[in-house]
């Protein structure tokens, strides 16, 4: 199952879920709806994706406005995960680890 995690920047939370859920042998990508250069989300991440996992609303209303195509047809989900977090802090990596099993 190919797993794209979306955040603002794809610095810090998005790029933690991908860790986490590619040591568990999922292929994953990470992006940012605002992210630069390579981090910036595209329509190729969402046309690969199986499941989209964005960490806010905001984060799916983008979608939606910048890739109403891909939005459509994407199994997406939204985890509810603030920006206040650090890449790989140990209460993002909880707090990633509480949300997801559910959504996978």
């Amino acid at each position: 199952m190919n797993l794209l995690f979306v955040c603002t920047a794809g610095e810090q939370r998005s790029p933690t879920a991908a860790g986490i859920y590619n040591e568990m042998g999922y292929q994953t990508r990470f992006a940012g709806t605002h992210g630069i250069g390579e981090q910036a989300l595209t329509r190729k991440d969402l046309e690969w994706a199986d499941k989209i996992i964005v960490m806010e609303d905001m984060h799916r209303d983008f979608i939606s406005r910048n890739f109403p195509r891909q939005h459509a047809r994407a199994d997406l989900t939204v985890l509810g995960i603030p920006d206040i977090y650090l890449r790989n802090d140990p209460e993002l990596i909880s707090e990633i680890e509480a949300k997801m099993p559910e959504m996978i």
